[in-house]
């Protein structure tokens, strides 16, 4: 895991220092809330640390990839996923078949959390092991008001972003090395989280 996460932040580096640098973070997050998983915040992270100062506008640049993104995702659950009779399509066993994150069991989890929580599941989508687009695609599928998911989507994960740009604004380059360093105990926290939610669900059905 600690190499993996290794050659992520090499990867992402590359990135970070040429001039494509911001353009990558909106592409990566456009893409990561739409079709495809990829290492956002390890990418928005980096960005932010050339210049600390522009941390907030970088902020501002993802959360506008990742609702427009968000959007796509949206679109493509509510057109593309489903057959008339409730059958997935093609496209979608495509994703199944060849994207990573992308499975039936996620996909399925999804819908039970939104069945559970509506809305609100997306407060918890930084910390859930489901990627970003499935919530999207999922959200779309279920016909869920997309002004409703668009603002959500915007208010939550705006919220990270911006943390995230004022952390390191104030931190620097701390806040790579505790995201390097502690990625066990952040897993740890994100799985209790997570358990707690299951728990609370239970108990409030």
């Amino acid at each position: 895991m600690q190499s993996l996460l290794s050659q992520t932040f090499l990867w992402t580096k590359k990135w970070s220092g040429s001039r494509y640098g911001l353009l990558a973070v909106f592409v990566f997050l456009f893409l990561d809330a739409s079709v495809f998983p990829l290492p956002t915040t390890v990418l928005f992270i980096t960005v932010s640390l050339i210049h600390p100062s522009r941390s907030y506008y970088n902020a501002f640049v993802a959360i506008t990839g990742m609702v427009l993104g968000a959007i796509i995702g949206y679109s493509i659950g509510h057109f593309l996923w489903l057959m008339p009779d409730g059958s997935f399509t093609q496209f979608a066993q495509y994703l199944f078949h060849h994207i990573p994150g992308f499975t039936e069991v996620n996909y399925q989890n999804a819908q039970n959390l939104y069945i559970k929580w509506s809305y609100s599941i997306l407060l918890f989508s930084t910390v859930l092991p489901i990627p970003y687009q499935i919530l999207s695609i999922t959200a779309g599928a279920f016909e869920f008001n997309i002004y409703a998911f668009a603002l959500a989507t915007f208010v939550f994960q705006g919220l990270r972003f911006f943390i995230l740009g004022w952390l390191i604004v104030r931190y620097g380059e701390g806040v790579r090395t505790i995201f390097k360093e502690n990625l066990k105990v952040i897993a740890l926290i994100s799985a209790v989280i997570l358990f707690i939610i299951i728990i609370v669900s239970k108990i409030s059905s």
